[in-house]
């Protein structure tokens, strides 16, 4: 039934969709620039470097001769390889303070980016709550001035709920390409599509009614996380099991027009599904305090009557 209504209200409102897109490609479009910009330098030496040494060269260069069968022929190319991946690995080490602040830049780009996203997110939750509660219109762009403070102190410590979770998401995929996937390549990715795929079932589960209970009860960003929380025992299950069926079926979308489109459709689906879910945390809130709510213009759902669950 919730997901039945959130689609439900999501068709009643999908304008969203579109402004979410159009704030999605921007923010994109930002880091995509800022991230070129932290990386050319370091990268433009590396390359330049590398194209010096013949790597490439000597890589086709051992694959002919594998391809061909002679053996002494291979042995020479093998020896030729490794020593120009020794002489690589000399120049990376020679600029390996570059590299190294190349990658910091990268995780606080990664980060910031990160905040701006979950900000949009939040102003989403914020446009569907005012149609949820009183079938009314709150632009997505009014939404983002107006709730800037509150969608930025919110989105501040979901990063940094969020960097703790990644960590223990990066050990598992470790774990998994470094015991299954030299076994069983095949095996190994898998698994570490299975993680993901928990992973993001998990962590949509465990913080679904932090942001409903801030944009539906107008509570802080400290006491809707300590709300979200004192759910969990009622609806974890519930959540889990629905987020695990719909991040299964969005993953298989969102390849799939990825492939058909020539990733054109990538991010109207990425913007789809994020609506889509925002929508599905706020009709579980709604049910789980027993709010009435709008599922389009006409049609107002009461959780205190029963009624089947699809």
């Amino acid at each position: 039934m919730s997901f039945k209504h959130s689609l439900s209200i999501l068709t009643s409102r999908f304008s969203i969709v579109y402004k979410l897109l159009a704030f999605v490609l921007i923010v994109v479009f930002l880091f995509s620039v800022l991230t070129v910009c932290a990386i050319y330098p370091t990268l433009s030496g590396l390359r330049n470097n590398m194209n010096e040494l013949g790597l490439g060269e000597a890589v086709r260069n051992y694959v002919r001769e594998a391809l061909k069968g002679e053996p002494e022929m291979q042995a020479q190319a093998y020896d030729e390889l490794s020593a120009k991946f020794d002489l690589a690995a000399d120049i990376i080490q020679k600029n390996s303070l570059q590299i190294n602040l190349s990658i910091v830049w990268l995780i606080v780009l990664y980060l910031l980016f990160v905040v701006f996203f979950s900000w949009g997110q939040y102003c989403v939750s914020d446009v569907i709550n005012h149609h949820m509660s009183s079938n009314s219109k709150f632009g997505f762009s009014s939404n983002l001035i107006v709730n800037f403070k509150k969608a930025m102190r919110y989105s501040l410590l979901y990063t940094a709920i969020t960097i703790g979770f990644m960590i223990v998401v990066a050990l598992l995929y470790w774990l998994s390409f470094a015991t299954l996937f030299k076994v069983a390549p095949i095996t190994g990715l898998a698994s570490a599509v299975a993680i993901f795929v928990l992973a993001m079932a998990v962590r949509r589960s465990l913080l679904f009614g932090w942001v409903p209970a801030m944009v539906a009860d107008g509570l802080g960003v400290i006491d809707g996380l300590k709300k979200g929380v004192s759910l969990l025992k009622q609806r974890f299950s519930y959540a889990f099991g629905l987020y695990l069926i719909y991040y299964i079926a969005w993953l298989g979308l969102t390849v799939a027009i990825s492939v058909f489109t020539i990733f054109v459709g990538t991010l109207f689906a990425i913007s789809v599904s994020l609506a889509l879910a925002q929508a599905c945390d706020l009709v579980i809130y709604y049910r789980t305090v027993g709010k009435r709510y709008y599922i389009d213009v006409l049609n107002v759902v009461d959780p205190s009557i029963k009624q089947r669950s699809i």
